[in-house]
């Protein structure tokens, strides 16, 4: 059987709230009949259907990707200037695991991004941060969203 040519790499779930509606057993289904060989979860800011999301595509033969879109905190030289002093809104930037050391890098970063941030700001991180936690990751600019 042929491999697809594409595997998704941004996918977010039902567990990406208010961004995303898609159940891990239904995608897992389209991945395997679309011959789909990999697909990423990377739900903005959590990892709660990583255990269910490994699971339902393992099951079916398809190798489950886990990631996080983290929100990048801009630094000071970012601010900005022309009005009222705000800061710029957070920069998306999409981790990918490659390992197990990759996969406690992301639950730290996850974590960091909640409990360093106050309310009532988008939790986010550093990019210090992700430099001291980078083993076993791949980083993804973001898109349109991102830092580059």
């Amino acid at each position: 059987m042929a491999l697809a040519d594409f595997v998704h790499l941004r996918v977010h779930t039902a567990y990406s709230l208010s961004e995303g509606a898609l159940k891990l057993d239904p995608l897992a289904d389209l991945c395997r009949d679309l011959n789909m060989p990999a697909v990423a979860m990377t739900d903005s800011g959590n990892l709660f259907g990583a255990m269910e999301f490994s699971l339902a595509c393992a099951k079916r033969g398809v190798q489950p990707i886990v990631g996080c879109q983290l929100f990048l905190r801009r630094e000071s030289s970012d601010v900005d200037h022309t009005g009222p002093a705000r800061s710029l809104p957070p920069d998306q930037l999409v981790l990918l695991v490659t390992s197990l050391q990759g996969y406690w890098n992301l639950v730290d970063l996850v974590s960091r991004a909640f409990l360093d941030t106050e309310p009532p700001e988008t939790p986010q991180i550093g990019l210090d941060a992700v430099e001291k936690r980078s083993e076993g990751l791949i980083c993804l600019t973001g898109g349109p969203s991102g830092p580059i």
